[in-house]
């Protein structure tokens, strides 16, 4: 409830902006457009302080009149996995494009993705100025079709994997390039290499006791068969690469796990 009668009558009075603002808002994401948003610092005369608490005090807050529709948008991720890279658990609502630059957006239902700690931490006040620029949208957007996340096999004691953007030759360049910004800008090579070994040395003595027996054909068969069902699931996970890095790796499945 906004207490102060002349701020109220404001908020109302915007209200088909911000209606406008939203619709805006999914014309432009459905045609990977959003860069293309205008930064606002104000609606008519709301600023955008203003307008950025709609959404911190009035849908945030446990008790916030708001507050039913944020917890509907953060209960969406199957699992509570973090749509951004798969791997967190979301706890929290992050702006695809940030409030403080886009404060007309503050409570667009589409601009809110429920995100975990890393994503949203690297993530910040990031916002794309060209079409390569632009983020893995959660909700409008669909670059698991092909495969283009690729994890190598980086030789030494342990083994280790090494992500980085391998998206298909027919791609368009700005395609090429949202994928590797997403990578860069959420640090997530770095975020799926660390879970990449730890699941190293979760299965290093299933692998190990398969080399035993049947030397590397018998570890590759098991990581092939590994990578079919995690890749049935989702194929661009970091699952999925590290599998398929080491399935190509003769000096892995050879003893290189070790």
């Amino acid at each position: 409830m906004v207490k102060n009668p002349e701020l109220r009558a404001s908020l109302e009075a915007i209200s088909s902006d911000i209606g406008k603002a939203s619709e805006d808002y999914d014309l432009a994401a459905a045609a990977k457009s959003l860069y293309l948003t205008p930064l606002t610092t104000k609606v008519r005369t709301v600023v955008a302080e203003e307008l950025i608490k709609v959404y911190t005090l009035r849908m945030v807050p446990k008790k916030a009149k708001g507050r039913s529709v944020y917890d509907q948008i953060m209960s969406v991720p199957v699992n509570g996995r973090c749509p951004f890279c798969g791997i967190g658990t979301v706890n929290t609502l992050d702006h695809y494009l940030p409030k403080t630059h886009f404060p007309a957006l503050s409570v667009t239902p589409h601009n809110l993705v429920p995100a975990c700690t890393w994503c949203q931490g690297e993530k910040m006040e990031y916002y794309p100025t060209k079409a390569g620029e632009q983020l893995l949208h959660p909700y409008f957007d669909d670059f698991d079709q092909d495969v283009w996340l690729a994890a190598e096999v980086v030789v030494g004691s342990p083994a280790a994997f090494r992500y980085r953007a391998s998206p298909p030759a027919n791609w368009t360049l700005d395609e090429k390039a949202r994928v590797a910004s997403h990578l860069k800008e959420l640090k997530l090579g770095s975020l799926f290499g660390s879970n990449a070994g730890s699941r190293l040395a979760e299965i290093r003595g299933r692998l190990a006791k398969l080399h035993n027996a049947g030397g590397a054909d018998a570890v590759r068969a098991h990581l092939r068969e590994e990578l079919d069902s995690v890749e049935a699931d989702q194929k661009n996970s970091w699952v999925a690469a590290m599998y398929r890095g080491a399935v190509a790796s003769d000096w892995f499945c050879d003893g290189g796990f070790l």
